[in-house]
This record gives C-alpha cells, structure tokens and sequence, in this order.
C-alpha cells in the first residue's frame, strides 16, 4: 500500500466542468431526429454524514455501540454518467468524464460536475460509475496532487481516512494476531476473550479499488430522470459513507441495518492508534468477535470475504444511491 501522510482538509470551491457528451444512436447522430429537446446538469451528492459525522446513539444513522465516527478524507472517483431510453442502448448518451473529489469537503452538500444537452425531452434510465481513479481523471481542488498521485498509481477508487472516539473505547484484537508491543492490556476481554487494551480515540487510513457500475437508478420506484423540452433539468449521484459500518448488505430499504464500529477498533493489531489496509487484510471476519449473530453478510457484492479489507470492498460498492436514498442496481445486479 503506498504510504499516506495525513494533512488538513481544505474546503474547496465548487465548480462545473462541460463535458463532451458522446451520443450513441442507431443512425450515429442525433436521437431519434426529435427536436424537442430539454438539458440535464448531473449533480454529485455526499451524504451529510460524511462531513457532519456520524454520532453514538440509538436511532436513525447513529452508531449503536458508543462510537463517534468523523471523516477528515473520503475521496471517491466517479464517473462517466451514461443515459439511456427504456433501456435502449442504441439510445445511449455518456458524459464521460471522472473527477476524483473529497466528499468531505462538500460542505454545500453538492457539486455539479456533469452538464449534458439537446436530450430528447422524455425519461432516460440513470447509470453512473465510480471507477479506479487514473491519470486521465479530472482531480478537484479538494484532493491534493499527492493524494491524486497516490490514488493513481494504486488504483484505487476511494481513500478514507477518520477517526473514532469513546471516553471509555478500547480496542480489542484478535490475540492470535495481536502485537501490542509495550501496551497494557485493561485486565478486561470481549467476548472471545480477546486482551482489551484503552483507546479512546482510533484512526483509520486506507485506500480501496471498489470499481462498481450502478444503475439503472430509481427514487421511490420512480426510475431515472424527466427530461422537459426548453428547461433544464437536475439529477444527483449520490455516495454515502455510513455503509462502512452496517452490519450487513440490504436489499432496497437500510432501515433494519444497524451501524457498528467496535469491529474496526478490534483491527488495531499492533495497538498504534492506527488502522491500515494491511491489517485489515490480516484478519479473517470470523476472528472477530465483534462478527457475531448480529452480523448478517449475505447479499455482499464480493464473495467470498476472506478478510476484513474485501468486506470493507464489499461495503464501499454499495454506496451508490441516486437522488439522495433512491436505489442503484450494482454491476447490472439489483440491491
């Protein structure tokens, strides 16, 4: 994993790039010969807990075993959008670009990045994808060069760095993996009778290739966007970042998941305050206690997970919504 050196985050302007839009049509131009004609300006969306964070507590998206969660990096490539009629793909229309940008740092809640005109008036499936990020990107002032650099030669789609904290967290490792050098352990264990060492506050850094295509997309069973002949219309790809910490993969609605963060604590094998990839890889879900009953990984988009970096993989390419909570199949797969 190439190294990382943590910085502060930068607020960032927001700004809209016009793409060249390339139109697939069965003639090769136009679509359909309509004149009637509207514009879409594609938005992308961060969730507000990737820059609000995630709080402890007992309802709604807060986090059920005492952890505050806050991000000070989520960066994500994302892109191209295609289009296209009823699923037609001699109708298809992609605005192609990938910008990679910190989607905690999109205070405003969303940055328009996609411009696409002269759409035959009409509704057109959504589909969007978050790729691995390469040279050919378009890098947003939010990300530094290093960060960009970094995410380039890695291939990786998203790069995460946050923190947790608990007055009273500990972090529990497996013991058959652990090696906690000169800490010393609180005299508790969890319940696998894994050594419990304090640690109220825990980092974690790593970058992920979690490449997923999603779509078609939908909000409330409504599928894609309207196009309207004369006005401009705007639709937003969404990325969450509380999937991290579900305690499974749902279908459709995330009311019945509950967010936990004691597993990611418990990855801390050499108890440095510091998460990484590699340990991550290093542990199997099973060695976890914290994998319990309440766990339920069916439904994961990766299989089998052999560690608990695919798991995180896995999580990170269910985090595309569209329009806010609406739903995205993924790799042509419906989720």
């Amino acid at each position: 994993m190439t190294t990382i050196k943590s910085r502060k985050s930068r607020m960032f302007a927001t700004r809209k790039s016009a793409l060249t839009v390339a139109l697939v049509a069965a003639s090769g131009t136009g679509c359909s010969g309509s004149t009637a004609t509207g514009d879409l300006d594609v938005l992308l969306e961060s969730e507000d807990v990737l820059v609000e964070g995630l709080v402890a507590g007992s309802e709604g998206e807060d986090i059920q075993d005492g952890w505050d969660v806050s991000f000070s990096r989520y960066i994500a490539a994302v892109g191209p959008v295609h289009l296209t009629k009823g699923g037609d793909a001699s109708t298809e229309v992609e605005a192609p670009e990938t910008h990679v940008v910190d989607l905690s740092q999109l205070t405003a809640g969303t940055v328009s990045l996609w411009s696409i005109a002269d759409l035959e008036e009409g509704r057109w499936d959504f589909n969007y994808e978050t790729p691995v990020a390469t040279a050919s990107a378009n890098r947003d002032d939010s990300v530094s060069q290093e960060d960009f650099d970094a995410m380039v030669a890695a291939g990786w789609t998203y790069l995460v760095e946050g923190t947790m904290t608990r007055s009273d967290g500990v972090s529990c490792p497996p013991s058959a993996l652990a090696t906690p050098g000169s800490a010393t352990p609180t005299g508790d264990t969890n319940a696998g009778g894994d050594d419990c060492y304090a640690a109220p506050s825990v980092n974690f850094l790593f970058g992920a290739a979690a490449a997923t295509e999603f779509g078609p997309c939908e909000i409330d069973e409504v599928p894609g966007v309207v196009v309207v002949a004369g006005d401009t219309k705007t639709a937003a790809a969404t990325i969450h970042g509380d999937h991290l910490f579900f305690n499974g993969f749902p279908e459709g609605d995330e009311g019945g998941i509950s967010r936990l963060a004691q597993w990611l604590a418990d990855c801390d094998l050499n108890l440095d305050g510091t998460v990484t990839a590699e340990e991550l890889m290093a542990i199997a879900p099973e060695q976890l206690s914290e994998i319990d009953e309440r766990y339920q990984l069916g439904g994961s988009p990766i299989s089998p997970l052999n560690n608990m970096y695919e798991y995180l993989r896995a999580q990170m390419k269910t985090q595309g919504h569209f329009q806010g909570e609406g739903e995205c199949a993924l790799d042509g797969e419906a989720h």
